[in-house]
């Protein structure tokens, strides 16, 4: 990716840039592709080099558009902006085509508000504004290869109805005082993927002291109980025919779900839970730390390792992730329900009886 910015003059040319970045990244892609297709690699992997793909590409795109901003309005001095990486982004686990959940966060120094130093200065809470803007712009523009990647951003404090940049010392308040349950699951799967390093890992040292905090586990279970009944309800798109992948009973949200429970509830006394953010990780911390049993932790490794796989072959060529029921799939699914029921997440029961 650098050699081809470089190829095309560090982004003079932005148009030119941006095509060369999406050419470079659609070959690299289409290498992924050939080696999940002819199983050279396994799903996880292919699904980790993706978001590798897709961190590297946002960081450049960042520069760009960094350079942009500072040739126009000059830079905040010590100002600091971050990307955050959530979902499959963040998991490590992005599909062919994905989009990418991001929340945006800057810090300034304390003190007056300060000013871009540029021709043309703008409030450091603008000037970020308009960074985080541009950003998006540059990753959805089309190019003759089509564009880098939509984004996501409705996993921001607050939400559609909040700006598209956090404060630092906001998103810190808001975690700690207005997040729901679900945010903080949502947290889970964040990770650090572009931007000043000092301010990721400020993100960090946030995100961990969030999802350390001693909390009731059977109220972060029904919590969690309740969520994921309403997910299914409105998104599992299963029928007689074809198993949802992700939605269905036994898919991979059920698993993600099952993770996040265990470390919401048990990871204030075991923050290994909160170091890692990927499924894999995440099944080897909970058994690392007690919260699984000894028996489950391979059979969910298999379990995910089935359904990714699957889920990657759909991806690979734009279907939906519907799948024919397989007795591999069948034997993923039931184990990832069989440890979710022997952890009080039995999400088929009626909620009645939760």
């Amino acid at each position: 990716l650098h050699a081809a910015i470089a190829a095309v003059g560090q982004g003079e040319d932005v148009e030119a840039t941006l095509r060369t970045l999406n050419e470079t990244r659609m070959a690299l892609s289409f290498r992924i592709g050939l080696a999940t297709l002819d199983h050279r690699q396994s799903g996880e992997d292919s699904a980790r080099q993706l978001a590798w793909l897709a961190g590297d590409v946002l960081r450049t795109t960042l520069r760009l558009a960094e350079n942009d901003m500072a040739a126009a309005h000059g830079r905040v001095p010590g100002g600091r902006f971050a990307a955050v990486g959530y979902g499959s982004l963040g998991g490590g686990e992005l599909g062919f085509g994905s989009d990418l959940d991001l929340v945006f966060l800057y810090d300034v120094p304390p003190g007056e508000p300060p000013m871009s130093d540029g021709a043309r200065p703008l409030e450091a809470s603008r000037w970020f504004l308009r960074l985080a803007q541009k950003l998006v712009a540059l990753l959805a523009t089309p190019t003759g290869g089509g564009r880098l990647y939509d984004v996501d951003m409705r996993l921001r404090p607050d939400g559609g109805k909040a700006l598209l940049v956090s404060s630092l010392a906001g998103f810190a308040d808001y975690q700690r005082q207005r997040a729901w349950t679900w945010e903080h699951q949502a947290l889970v799967r964040a990770r650090g993927m572009a931007g000043d390093v000092s301010l990721l890992a400020d993100f960090e040292a946030i995100r961990r002291d969030t999802l350390t905090r001693p909390r009731a586990p059977e109220a972060v279970r029904d919590e969690v109980l309740a969520m994921r009944r309403r997910m299914r309800a409105e998104l599992d798109r299963s029928d007689a025919a074809r198993f949802d992948l992700k939605q269905g009973a036994g898919g991979l949200v059920d698993l993600e779900f099952l993770l996040q429970c265990a470390v919401l509830s048990a990871s204030a006394g075991c923050p290994a839970l909160a170091g890692v953010t990927d499924t894999s990780g995440l099944i080897d911390a909970a058994a690392a730390c007690g919260w699984l049993a000894p028996g489950e932790r391979e059979p969910l490794h298999e379990a995910h390792a089935a359904l990714l796989a699957a889920g990657l072959a759909c991806t690979l060529d734009r279907r939906p992730r519907l799948t024919v029921q397989t007795p591999a799939i069948a034997a993923a699914c039931a184990a990832i329900r069989a440890a979710c029921i022997a952890h009080g997440l039995d999400f088929d029961a009626p909620a009645s009886a939760g």
